[in-house]
């Protein structure tokens, strides 16, 4: 594997991947919260219930978010900058597309 050299410290690519992975998924829930992606608040509510919203909201955030940079990392492999932001894009949409058909039909 190739290391990168940024402030006197070597990473390696699977590290830059993964977080170009998470900054996907990142981006990709903020997006779909304009279209009203609710995400995991309403399952995290029944399992951990007397929270206040902002809890939820961070907590949602937080699962939402790791989850899509691990599994994105995990399932797309990527190789290259552009395929780690593409899986960590396509993680985020897959889950808003899947809990849309539920919620809808």
């Amino acid at each position: 594997m190739e290391s990168y050299t940024l402030i006197g410290w070597h990473i390696q690519d699977t590290y830059v991947y993964f977080s170009l992975t998470l900054f996907g998924s990142i981006v990709m829930y903020i997006f779909s919260l304009f279209k009203g992606f609710q995400g995991a608040v309403a399952f995290l509510n029944k399992v951990l219930p007397g929270h206040s919203k902002v809890f939820y909201d961070r907590l949602d955030f937080l699962i939402v978010v790791m989850t899509g940079a691990i599994v994105g990392t995990i399932f797309f492999s990527p190789s290259n900058n552009l395929q780690a932001l593409a899986a960590g894009f396509g993680w985020v949409g897959a889950i808003n597309i899947l809990l849309n058909q539920k919620e809808g039909g």
